[in-house]
């Protein structure tokens, strides 16, 4: 993999963060989210989804269990496919792990 180097002056990054929030500031985030936008964000995962980064170390202990049930549900209104997105996943599978290995049905 190329590495790439990026240089972007002081000036640049100040005008696209205040365009950003120029953009920002004009959205409703009461407006409806659109039909089709709506469909894909319930529909069901299909199961070959890829959790990137996760750490494979298991939750052992009470403490870690309660933290990871407040973390996910800090992150619960992440969007699929972003990086909150991402760590939710992480976070829902390390529960359920630790939940099939202390609460067996």
């Amino acid at each position: 993999m190329a590495a790439v180097t990026v240089t972007i002056q002081r000036e640049e990054l100040i005008m696209k963060n205040t365009k950003l929030n120029i953009l920002l500031s004009k959205c409703d985030v009461t407006a409806p989210i659109p039909d089709d936008l709506a469909a894909w964000l319930d529909s069901p995962s299909v199961g070959n989804e890829i959790i990137t980064d996760c750490d494979d170390t298991p939750l052992s202990s009470d403490d870690e269990y309660r933290a990871a049930l407040k973390k996910i549900t800090e992150l619960s209104d992440a969007i699929p496919n972003t990086v909150e997105g991402s760590e939710l996943e992480k976070w829902i599978s390390l529960v359920e792990t630790y939940e099939n290995e202390h609460f067996p049905m």
